[in-house]
């Protein structure tokens, strides 16, 4: 395959006197004036009467004087065409300010909207192979090696400033805020992957395209690496640095979106710096993703810990779903989402313990058949259960602690079920399991809510006897009348406050309770009534019954459970706790 210079110079039937006509003429040259710019002919002319001169100056000084006019002809043709390439690519909209990607400065841009404006056209490509080639051919290749050095470092030194890259340093990384590290980071992932798949990789071809194959062995290697080393290194120094600072759990996110653009990008950057001069960048990108792998482990199992342990309060008395609860989910789903990277990066199975007590076999009826990703999640979930069920010791009331639990614990059943690839993941046994300990609690709400009026409903009590028979005692009617509107009272300012976000729950729940209290309060309605119907006893009672009577009939009875029970819910609900906003272990 000929060389562009051959090509160039092929059939030349040009005389030595003509070769030396053609540079001297272009000596005096304005230095504005290119031989680029009159044509491919002229480029030819000048060319092959370059290449004339230096097959006969070996031993004629005025020859030699002639080529060093040439070389630096050449040199300053070589210079200013590649500085005018250079300045082309460095358009004003060689980055497009169209994301929502920003930082705390309004900087914004994304892989996508990155643009090189535009790439070495062939013709300039032709020209400047051919002047390397020529420089070459006359032992002068080392002054295009130095100019291109010279401009091409700068541009790519430009554009890592355009991308703002350099204010990304490494020994910055502790000194942000979490809310400022985690755009820079978000930033750096951008600007990473346009650095990796078009600045460097199109910087290497732009070298190989000139140099490859000219004067040393791999000298486009050379040219890419001094242009492009430094600004590599500071790259992914920063990457370095992040898997350094030991981030805490909340930022999971942002430590797995680093991690997952670094494995992407490993075998781009090994492709890149192949050379021996060069692989420290490959060795040290390999280093830092094996930091980051084990980063994210550590991280897993500082959030286990924390769950386990976390301080926070109950802030209300409804029962609600506590927010320690959505911040889990929050996290157990992020952990889905990032599923794919999470299986390669969890490989050992976690120590099946919640406060030095396993988790019962029943919970995990076959562990081997879970991956250890998925052990991990059931693991959060039953640390986070067993965490809240401590807390549900704050409420004095047994009935509010299980209707804490109720809520708690079917919001993860929902967010489990809203989630086929969780569900996927701890399979549908565990779900099961869930689901049962909501029934239990509910059921055991109702037992203590529905079991003091049930109480009061009964006969035992209100009989006394005389002359050998049973007769309603006014005294323990009036007492048992009394606590039953107390109870009722009790049942509608407690019950009314407490929340059951859950619609369908909810609806459950009060037609659970509406089939309990309802028979029970009409069949005392209608035995109260009863002894209300002979002679004396009859007259009594209704004298009594105006001072005492039942405030409340079966239709308010109804109302209470069907409309004003868990009221509360008509409150706005709280939004889910973000994950890197969260704290967990307060006080």
């Amino acid at each position: 395959m000929l060389s562009f210079l051959a090509y160039l110079i092929m059939g030349s039937s040009q005389s030595l006197q003509s070769a030396v006509e053609v540079v001297s003429n272009w000596h005096p040259q304005p230095r504005e004036r290119l031989i680029f710019d009159c044509g491919r002919a002229e480029v030819s002319q000048y060319l092959q009467a370059v290449v004339k001169i230096r097959q006969s100056a070996s031993d004629n000084d005025e020859l030699k004087d002639i080529i060093s006019m040439a070389v630096s002809r050449l040199k300053h043709e070589f210079r200013t065409v590649l500085t005018r390439q250079t300045d082309s690519a460095m358009g004003s909209n060689s980055t497009t300010e169209l994301s929502s990607l920003t930082d705390s400065t309004g900087y914004q841009f994304r892989y996508e909207d990155f643009v090189v404006h535009e790439t070495p056209s062939a013709e300039v490509i032709r020209y400047l192979r051919s002047i390397a080639e020529t420089m070459d051919s006359c032992g002068h290749l080392d002054v295009c090696i130095e100019v291109y050095k010279s401009v091409r470092r700068p541009f790519v030194n430009a554009v890592f400033k355009r991308l703002r890259l350099d204010e990304l340093k490494a020994g910055d990384v502790k000194r942000f805020l979490w809310e400022e590290l985690k755009m820079k980071i978000e930033r750096w992932i951008e600007a990473a992957r346009v650095c990796t798949k078009i600045l460097f990789t199109r910087e290497k071809q732009f070298a190989a395209q000139i140099f490859s194959g000219l004067g040393r062995t791999a000298t486009h290697e050379e040219c890419f690496l001094y242009t492009a080393k430094d600004a590599a290194v500071c790259l992914f120094s920063f990457a370095e640095s992040v898997s350094l600072s030991h981030q805490s759990p909340e930022r999971l996110e942002a430590v797995l979106m680093l991690y997952e653009v670094m494995f992407s990008l490993a075998q781009d950057v090994g492709a890149l710096f192949p050379s021996e001069s060069a692989k420290a960048i490959p060795n040290g990108t390999a280093a830092t993703l094996s930091r980051l792998e084990d980063e994210v482990r550590r991280m897993l199992s500082a959030f286990e810990n924390a769950v386990l342990h976390d301080l926070t309060t109950i802030s209300d008395d409804g029962g609600r779903v506590h927010p320690l609860t959505k911040h889990v989910m929050g996290y157990v789903n992020l952990m889905v989402v990032h599923r794919k990277n999470l299986v390669r990066l969890i490989v050992s199975r976690p120590s099946m313990t919640i406060r030095g007590q396993n988790v019962p076999g029943s919970e995990l009826q076959d562990p081997t058949s879970l991956s250890p990703l998925a052990l991990h999640l059931v693991l959060i979930i039953a640390v986070l259960q067993s965490n809240l069920e401590n807390k549900s010791e704050y409420f004095k009331d047994p009935s509010l602690r299980y209707l804490f639990m109720m809520n708690n614990v079917r919001y993860i059943v929902q967010k489990i079920e809203g989630s086929g690839e969780l569900q996927e993941l701890i399979s549908a046994d565990y779900l099961k399991k869930l689901d049962g300990y909501v029934k239990g609690a509910m059921t055991s709400y109702q037992e203590i809510t529905c079991g003091r009026l049930l109480n009061c409903l009964r006969d035992e009590g209100l009989y006394v006897c005389r002359c050998f028979t049973s007769q309603v005692s006014i005294r323990a009617l009036r007492k048992r009348i009394k606590t039953v509107n107390i109870v009722f009272e009790e049942i509608r300012s407690l019950q009314s406050s407490r929340e059951v976000q859950d619609l369908g729950l909810r609806e459950e729940l009060r037609r659970s309770m509406l089939e309990k209290l309802m028979p029970a309060y009409e069949g005392f309605l209608m035995r109260f009534s009863s002894h209300l119907e002979s002679g004396k006893q009859r007259k009594m009672c209704l004298q009594y019954v105006h001072r005492i009577h039942v405030k409340y009939s079966l239709k308010d009875l109804e109302e209470l459970i069907m409309t004003k029970l868990f009221a509360r819910h008509q409150l706005p609900p709280s939004s889910d706790c973000p994950v890197e906003n969260s704290h967990l272990g307060g006080g």
